[in-house]
């Protein structure tokens, strides 16, 4: 799977126009490393004691930019991201330990302002919303009640509300090609949660969970300016 990505971005990069200024139209391929995770849940019922913890995903996507000036620009991009976490718990004779694997179509919407501008890189920031839809993932475990192991694999479309709104920030820098027709670059960007992701009505009867997943990704990418 990593290697048929790595493979598409490969061809879409040699497939951009020639570049030449900052300002204006570009177009970029990115991807990188996630780590997710899930705000403390909010519980009802019966509560869960367990440790909530983080998994390591990763996030592919496109962008197109408009750069107003040499240090102000826009960026709508559409990404596939990977978030989710895992669960452990145990309590005497009972225990579990699930992973929860979410697949997203993201679209944010950044604001990026070049701060530091210098011949051989700059620094930037980035900030704005985002928004992401469902697409599909899965719950999976195994729950031991008085040593009987039971299996854990359900559709996460029976946890998982079908939207998820959250606001961006980032840091980054770019290193411009040496022919100054377009640039490497990479950046930090936490993505924080708004609303409740997770609505479940859980791992044990009568009890909720409602949380906001978190998201902190590394990424890298290229971009190239239109003629």
């Amino acid at each position: 799977m990593t290697r048929t990505i790595t493979a598409i971005i490969f061809l879409l990069f040699l497939s951009l126009p020639e570049t030449k200024a900052q300002d204006g139209w570009n177009f970029g391929l990115s991807g990188g490393l996630n780590i997710a995770w899930i705000s403390q849940p909010t519980v009802t019922g019966e509560p869960l004691d367990g440790t909530f913890g983080s998994r390591l995903t990763y996030n592919v996507g496109l962008f197109a930019e408009y750069g107003f000036n040499e240090r102000f620009f826009m960026q709508m991009g559409l990404n596939f991201d990977q978030r989710g976490f895992t669960y452990k718990e145990s309590d005497g004779n009972k225990s579990t330990d699930v992973t929860l694997k979410a697949h997203y179509l993201e679209v944010p919407f950044l604001f990026g302002y070049t701060f530091i501008e210098k011949e051989k890189f700059d620094l930037y920031g980035l900030l704005g919303p985002s928004f992401a839809y469902l697409t599909g993932g899965r719950i999976k475990g195994e729950n031991v009640v008085n040593g009987v192991e039971g299996e854990i694999d359900q559709k996460i479309t029976d946890t998982y509300n079908s939207t998820a709104f959250g606001i961006k920030i980032g840091l980054g820098f770019e290193v411009p090609f040496a022919d100054k027709q377009g640039a490497t670059f990479f950046d930090v960007r936490y993505n924080f949660g708004l609303g409740d992701n997770i609505n479940q009505n859980g791992y044990y009867e009568d009890t909720s969970v409602k949380a906001t997943s978190q998201v902190l990704s590394f990424v890298v990418g290229v971009r190239g300016y239109i003629e």
